[in-house]
């Protein structure tokens, strides 16, 4: 008797066109509202438009957990007609686990950091004073946009103090007085007149639902491009990748968003307001020291005529003020060549992420100058030797190149995350013992004289190794300690993952499967 989901994997069979190769492969990862779909290297895969109808299909049928973890399907066509489907919802993808779900790399915070001081929900009415100095900004601007349009900007009337009280209650902390006096003129901008420059209030219910645990974090997954870098100004702006303290507020409608830090850096302030989103690829971009120092911005811009008003019909009016900075130190070089890193030094001093692309020899002590360098990435060189110990920010190293010094990298004290490759010459690994640091290790696409020395690393939480290298640690009886993640690249099959996590963490792993035909 064909089952309901036996019927809705022959669909998805049979929208997959086998080719001349063996047998079509193809893996979904489903999970956060989306679906990934891969391919072994090398396996020819074409799929009908009715595959991904069937795929909707299908997931409605599948366990798809309701938390972080995916579900991971394979599902394999012979050219005879014959499919087997499997899935897991113990994997993190078809070649990845994850066995520490609390793990995170460094300056990846988990939710349930320590409240700032002063920061404690009272339920006390907004600062007088404050509600004084916002209110007369708040005026003024309503008064300058009714003389720019002629009539006044389309406002809704703001929260009383018990609405903003029973926010912060649902936010767990207080919101910065001058946020909460703006709150009390307005509920929001959806008609975009400017008050916060190109930025627009959210009602308070969209603050207290956009701040939930885990929110406002930026690549926060083991196997993610990690590094968190600095903001300008410098201390001003923690390094972390999220913050339970900061509180997105305002939106452009654009994918970008403001919020207000209650945690600030050292050289910051309670309050103090940064831009993040779609146009923000680094770190967050300061923007203002306070919501009151934004809206005088925005008055003092229409006080000296700099507005825009394409449309004198529309609510619409633009200032720039609030706009954030130019963004963070990222230089990329092309054919680098025989050129001299004297070039790079001089060119790109304020670095903190640096790509040499296509160089011939490359020894990256003449970087000591970058100071502020945390991540360097080598691609397709002839030769480097990564004397990388006088880059004292240094956090991330990736090199591919066709021979690689290893040694090079003794005693570097803070970096955290390597990854090597394309090697003609088997490295020695030796070296990674003198890293303290080293959290995450690819050497998925090199060749190690001897995996031993992986079993020596007590600070090693993520490992990527190809699927040979696994199987000689396996039949070695060396099995890394402490790993957080681990990822077997080049696999073939859900299964042998399955086989393999299994060793990695000694239990067993379900892995439910449906067998059938297309015909």
């Amino acid at each position: 008797m064909t089952t309901g989901l036996q019927a809705a994997a022959r669909r998805l069979a049979r929208g997959v066109r086998t080719g001349h190769t063996g047998p079509a492969v193809v893996w979904l990862r489903i999970g956060g509202g989306a679906t990934r779909i891969t391919y072994p290297v090398g396996v020819e895969v074409d799929l009908e438009p009715d595959f991904f109808d069937a795929k909707s299909a299908l997931t409605e049928l599948l366990p798809v957990p309701s938390g972080s973890r995916p579900l991971v399907v394979e599902l394999v066509v012979h050219e005879s007609g014959r499919f087997e489907l499997a899935h897991s919802t113990d994997l993190e993808s078809e070649s990845r686990v994850v066995l520490d779900e609390d793990f995170r790399l460094p300056n990846h915070p988990l939710p349930g950091m320590a409240l700032p001081p002063g920061s404690a929900h009272t339920g006390a009415p907004t600062d007088p004073a404050v509600l004084a100095e916002v209110s007369a900004l708040f005026e003024e601007f309503v008064e300058r946009y009714e003389q720019i349009k002629g009539r006044p900007p389309a406002l809704r009337p703001g929260y009383s103090e018990q609405e903003i009280a029973a926010a912060e209650a649902d936010l767990g902390v207080r919101l910065p007085e001058d946020l909460r006096a703006l709150y009390r003129m307005t509920r929001d901008d959806a008609a975009e007149t400017g008050l916060l420059g190109r930025f627009s209030p959210y009602p308070l219910d969209d603050v207290v639902e956009y701040h939930q645990p885990g929110s406002l974090g930026w690549n926060d997954g083991p196997f993610d491009d990690a590094v968190v870098f600095e903001s300008n100004p410098p201390g001003t702006i923690k390094r972390l990748s999220r913050n339970d303290w900061w509180i997105t507020f305002a939106t452009d409608f654009a994918m970008n968003n403001l919020a207000v830090d209650l945690d600030p850096a050292e050289h910051g302030r309670p309050g103090q307001v940064f831009e993040y989103g779609r146009d923000v690829p680094g770190p967050p971009e300061y923007v203002a020291g306070s919501v009151t120092e934004l809206l005088e911005g925005v008055v003092t811009a229409l006080r000296e005529g700099d507005y825009e008003d394409e449309d004198p019909e529309s609510d619409y009016l633009q200032t720039h003020a609030g706009s954030a900075g130019g963004g963070f130190g990222e230089r990329v070089y092309h054919d680098f060549g025989s050129r001299d890193l004297a070039e790079v030094v001089e060119t790109a001093h304020d670095a903190q992420r640096l790509v040499l692309n296509d160089a011939v020899e490359l020894d990256p002590a003449a970087l000591a100058p970058l100071r502020t360098l945390r991540e360097l990435r080598i691609n397709r060189a002839k030769l480097v030797v990564p004397s990388v110990a006088d880059l004292p920010a240094l956090e991330c190293l990736a090199v591919e190149a066709g021979r690689i010094d290893l040694d090079a990298l003794a005693h570097q004290q803070t970096l955290w995350d390597l990854k090597l490759a394309g090697s003609a010459e088997a490295v020695d690994l030796t070296v990674l013992r003198t890293l303290p640091s080293l959290t995450r290790l690819d050497l998925s696409g090199v060749e190690a004289a001897d995996l031993a020395p992986l079993a020596d690393l007590p600070g090693l939480r993520v490992l990527v190794l190809n699927a040979q290298q696994w199987d000689a640690l396996r039949r070695a009886g060396l099995r890394p300690p402490r790993l957080a993640a681990a990822e077997r690249a080049g696999t073939s099959s859900l299964r042998d993952t399955a086989d393999w996590t299994e060793w990695l963490t000694g239990h067993r792993l379900p892995l439910h499967t449906v067998t059938g035909t297309t015909k």
